[in-house]
């Protein structure tokens, strides 16, 4: 049971970091966003989508509207080795340990609709995903207790309210549904291979061999939970407006199976929080055809400072318990916006995203600062219905991590004599990611 337990939290341990890193927060709620690089979000009302951002822009409609968005993202995530466990042995060449497109593509789908009701309250509904993105290993990958698969979901259902409360100020509130899933597997990777034997071979074998692809633990579960948030807007005149919003955090508590090396499995789960998000927007009408926005927007992943997780059978004492320190991040994003003609509008943006896991980067979403370039426009179909597009490119820095072994770590706990013939146990690596982002959006007023 303890050996159980202890691959079990090795493995959350790694999971969650990732789920938590900067990499999984979506901020791809809608294609007009997107070509402005999400500038302007919560000061800016020219689609449905106003729903994700901030309810209280739902008070400029004087129409129903529906948005339906699809955006594909095509990450170009690497890594490359630069040092192994001495278990692994003197001559093994650490290209070994080099992966490409770790991250896989993934479409992002949301769907809003505002309905206004009279000139001072309006409201809508919005489903889009706020975090999730995965990484895949191959099953005989050499750092397989570090690799493998994570996958991580989020789909958010939102219902919104706004009031104008006169010609200068309105508000907005929303009550928020979550539904996280997760699924994560880990091999044994190269380390045991050979097994671990004493320097007297009078003493003989210590450790077993361990294949590669031994299926070390497996994890799955699911949780639905609820957050709310609010926002306000103040409208300077009818060419400047300002715009906040502020969403709360909320805690998923997975809940599901777990599956040890063993093959045993048993019930357990593992709270975790989303973080809190504040964004702070303007909008600016600087001529007749063009227009200036940006926004501000902090999340706080400190909030995420101890993991502990609990098997259903034990639930006196956590399997796994630790201290951890995620930054607080903050994201600026600049952008414009100029009607080209009637039927077509222009826009461009840019913008800088703070990693939160400077402190403990992993191979399974490796992590970074990042910068974004890109544009878009909408295009006038008929006079109540438009098309939104946008591509982005996103460019993140190269990031050096280094972590340790999983399974060693695991026969450390286990067998503590044995530390003294493992050697390093880590993996260093260096790794560089970028992304393309593709999103289209249909929009129609009635």
């Amino acid at each position: 049971m303890k050996l159980q337990k202890t691959l079990l939290a090795s493995a959350i341990v790694i999971a969650s970091l990732n789920a938590h890193s900067a990499a999984f927060q979506l901020n791809e709620t809608s294609a007009s966003g997107l070509g402005r690089a999400f500038a302007g979000e919560a000061a800016i009302a020219d689609n449905a989508s106003v729903v994700s951002r901030n309810p209280a822009l739902m008070a400029q409609f004087t129409e129903k509207q529906l948005s339906v968005v699809a955006t594909y993202v095509d990450p170009g995530v690497d890594v490359e080795g630069v040092s192994a466990p001495t278990l692994v042995g003197e001559d093994f060449d650490v290209s070994q340990m080099d992966a490409n497109g770790v991250v896989p593509p993934a479409l992002i789908p949301a769907m809003y609709y505002v309905n206004p009701v009279n000139e001072q309250f309006a409201w809508g509904v919005g489903f889009n995903s706020n975090f999730g993105l995965a990484s895949v290993y191959d099953e005989d990958y050499v750092a397989g207790s570090i690799g493998g698969t994570t996958d991580l979901l989020t789909m958010n259902a939102n219902l919104s309210g706004s009031y104008k409360i006169n010609d200068k100020f309105a508000i907005g509130l929303g009550v928020n549904v979550i539904y996280g899933q997760a699924e994560l597997s880990r091999q044994a990777g190269a380390t045991l291979e050979n097994g671990i034997s004493h320097p007297n071979p009078l003493v003989g074998e210590l450790v077993p061999p361990v294949p590669r692809d031994t299926e070390i633990i497996r994890m799955e579960g699911d949780d639905i939970a609820f957050g709310w948030n609010i926002g306000a807007t103040y409208q300077i005149n009818e060419n400047h407006r300002l715009g906040f919003n502020y969403r709360s955090s909320s805690e998923v508590d997975f809940e599901g199976d777990y599956t040890s090396i063993s093959g045993a499995t048993e019930p357990g789960h593992l709270a975790i929080d989303l973080p809190e998000i504040f964004e702070f927007s303007g909008y600016h009408q600087i001529s007749k055809k063009t227009a200036f926005h940006y926004s501000a927007m902090y999340t706080g992943w400190s909030s995420f400072e101890t993991l502990e997780a609990y098997v259903y059978s034990d639930e006196s004492s956590p399997v796994f318990a630790k201290e951890e320190s995620f930054n607080n991040t903050m994201r600026y994003a600049v952008g414009v916006t100029h009607e080209y003609s009637p039927e077509l509008t222009l826009r461009a943006g840019i913008a800088y995203d703070e990693s939160a896991s400077t402190t403990h980067p992993s191979i399974s979403i490796p992590d970074s600062d990042r910068k974004w370039l890109t544009a878009g426009g909408t295009y006038q179909l008929k006079e109540n219905s438009s098309i939104d597009f946008a591509i982005a490119y996103v460019d993140g820095d190269e990031v050096h991590l280094s972590e340790q072994d999983a399974l060693l770590e695991t026969v450390v706990g286990g067998a503590p004599a044995l530390e003294p013939l493992l050697g390093d146990t880590s993996w260093s690596y260096t790794s560089e990611g970028n992304a393309l982002l593709l999103s289209v959006q249909y929009n129609v007023a009635f």
